[in-house]
């Protein structure tokens, strides 16, 4: 615990001594500065690209598609979906997800 405490206080105060320097080492003081916001960014957007990738629901893969939702109020919704070959219509509030209809592929073709 003691020596992550100090890791993390040095962490801290490395760019004011890097600032404090006199002029003759700036370019490594940019690489240093440089690298963390880099790998930072690179992390953001390669999270952001996992939970994209992650909406299986939006992206039609897996057993269930999303074919359609409607906003009825502020928190409820009618959703469509498309589980193998059924079609449900569904209310989802808040509180519950309740079956409102149950059709057939035979029977949304038209």
């Amino acid at each position: 615990m003691n020596k992550l405490l100090r890791n993390v206080t040095a962490g801290l105060c490395w760019p004011t001594a890097a600032f404090a320097a006199d002029g003759s080492g700036t370019g490594g003081m940019w690489l240093g500065l440089l690298v963390p916001l880099i790998a930072v960014t690179v992390g953001l957007l390669a999270l952001l690209w996992w939970l994209r990738r992650g909406q299986s629901l939006q992206g039609g893969r897996g057993p269930l598609r999303l074919v359609q939702a409607v906003a009825v109020g502020s928190r409820e919704r009618v959703v469509v979906l498309d589980a193998q070959d059924r079609r449900l219509v569904l209310g989802v509030t808040a509180q519950r997800v309740e079956l409102i209809a149950e059709l057939r592929r035979e029977d949304t073709s038209g």
